[in-house]
């Protein structure tokens, strides 16, 4: 019986260690907490560079120029976060493309579901030319 009993506390007591050590060795909170601060931040680049590329194909620009503008606008504003070197640019560019899709595609002759993919690769394009030239000019 207390053989039992003592067999009982100590699986109890190793499960309970194992659920403790887990949390503190994950932190869990704040893995949850950057995550949630990376979404707000791709909301919010994703709405500004939104804005600015709508508003420059309102202006008459093209579809590359309001992009370069956009893009260079939205890099000056952001580039002081030391978040943004970590959020996911996939996200961030499927979440840009749907914006833009959806508030000006139709001067630019993109809409759907097609038209969200072509913008998503030409801005990721785009944003891998642009860290490549930042990436040159930083070597110089």
């Amino acid at each position: 019986m207390k053989e039992t009993l003592k067999n009982i506390f100590l699986r109890l007591f190793t499960c309970i260690f194992i659920i403790f050590s887990t949390l503190v060795v994950f932190h869990t909170e704040s893995l949850y907490a950057s995550e949630s601060d990376n979404l707000k931040l791709i909301n919010k680049i994703s709405q500004s560079y939104t804005k600015k590329f709508c508003n420059a194909i309102g202006f008459g620009l093209s579809k590359e120029s309001a992009m370069n503008f956009s893009f260079k606008e939205n890099n000056q504003v952001f580039k002081k976060k030391k978040i943004i070197n970590n959020i996911n640019k996939e996200l961030l560019a499927e979440k840009i493309a749907i914006s833009v899709i959806e508030k000006c595609g139709y001067p630019i002759s993109l809409t759907g579901e097609k038209g969200i993919l072509e913008f998503k690769n030409y801005y990721l394009s785009k944003d891998e030319e642009y860290s490549k030239k930042q990436q040159w000019y930083y070597e110089k």
